[in-house]
């Protein structure tokens, strides 16, 4: 199975854009590195003080805004692949949706918790949710049903690597979902209304749903714009072709405002931008600029496949392993470091074979268990 698999892989990859993979590897990059400067207090190292700020900053405190990237991501690829396969919204056939969504997401995920469950029974340091907030029970509950970020809203932060599921729970709502209103709604033109709506809904959502909650920002109405943004762009893109200058332009005022966001964070918050839920929203239409240009590369086969960006795009195909599994390397290495009392001067190498682990662990569990069960799964579907 796992032979075949390789070979259908390979011809998948193939067909990739390789722009949104770097996107993709790009953000996954940016929340490990967050996790890193979490669990290893990185703020308060020597690092902290021989980097500039806002290239520390854009290291070491850019992981939220990591997420929201892949949401926009998710929201253009998956309407993306729904127009290519089906020519259009409407005539999505749900069941086999469905399924290609529960091949590709829930048997790692399944995984995941079963190795988390027996960790907390286990009472291994880092990984056992407090008795007073939860139960593992409920938490389980709330990761295979979607709405671990509501949980978290009510009883606060879960262990490291339950808390990564709160992102998993908003795109599988978004999966759930997004067949029915495409089947509902008909028209595309009518799913841009919507998308104007949630601008204005998220965010209102981001800022004021759960006002003095710290995990507010977490709830499902907080970044359906970003996804919807990305939606959009996939609709735009299968109707429309732009010139090469105004695409090069989408590209160039794309990537201003996801600078601006990523870099300038202080403008950003003393400017009154984050206090009024605005930034996800430029940074998501940035992305979606970007990705009128990356589309067309794609499409008329002028991608760059030069080797710099290689290791970043296998990041981003392996994003989604990666970003389940980087938490047992991140916490597990944080507790090594301290018990072997390591020192100061050994930190960036060990920081980076820390990212090197994640990588290959990622890789390893996408190409010996996420694709060929993907694949046999999906099979299963068309036999």
């Amino acid at each position: 199975m796992i032979a075949e698999a390789t070979r259908i892989l390979m011809e998948k990859i193939e067909k990739r854009n390789i722009g949104i993979d770097v996107l993709r590897g790009l953000s996954i990059l940016a929340v490990i590195l967050l996790h890193l400067n979490i669990h290893f207090g990185i703020s308060n190292t020597f690092l902290k003080e021989l980097l500039p700020a806002k290239l520390f900053s854009l290291l070491f405190w850019s992981g939220f805004y990591g997420v929201v990237v892949f949401f926009t991501l998710s929201g253009y690829l998956i309407t993306n692949s729904i127009i290519r396969k089906w020519t259009s919204l409407s005539k999505i056939d749900i069941k086999m949706f469905y399924w290609q969504r529960f091949s590709r997401i829930i048997p790692l995920l399944t995984v995941l918790l079963l190795v988390l469950s027996i960790l907390h029974v286990l009472d291994v340091q880092g990984f056992v949710i407090n008795a007073d907030q939860t139960s593992l029970g409920r938490a389980i509950f709330s990761a295979l049903t979607f709405h671990i970020n509501w949980l978290e809203i009510q009883v606060g932060y879960l262990p490291a690597n339950w808390d990564v599921l709160w992102s998993i729970s908003i795109e599988e709502t978004f999966y759930l979902f997004f067949p029915i209103i495409c089947l509902f709604l008909k028209k595309e033109w009518r799913f841009l209304v919507i998308v104007g709506l949630f601008l204005v809904v998220s965010p209102w959502a981001r800022t004021q749903l759960f006002e003095g909650n710290e995990l507010a920002d977490k709830n499902h109405l907080a970044f359906v714009d970003s996804i919807a943004l990305g939606c959009m762009t996939a609709i735009i893109t299968s109707k429309l072709t732009f010139s090469k200058a105004l695409n090069y332009f989408f590209l160039t005022l794309g990537w201003s405002m996801v600078i601006l966001i990523f870099v300038f964070k202080g403008f950003i918050y003393k400017a009154g931008i984050v206090d009024l839920g605005l930034n996800i929203t430029i940074l998501s239409v940035g992305v979606s600029l970007i990705l009128f240009w990356m589309h067309e590369k794609h499409k008329s086969k002028e991608e760059n496949r030069h080797y710099i960006f290689g290791w970043l795009r296998n990041m981003g195909i392996y994003s989604y392993e990666i970003y389940l599994t980087h938490m047992f390397i991140v916490i597990f290495g944080a507790q090594l470091f301290e018990k072997l009392s390591i020192g100061s001067n050994w930190l960036i190498p060990y920081l980076i074979s820390l990212l090197l682990i994640s990588y290959f662990l990622g890789k390893i569990i996408f190409h010996k268990f996420s694709e060929p069960v993907n694949i046999w799964l999906r099979r299963k579907l068309n036999n």
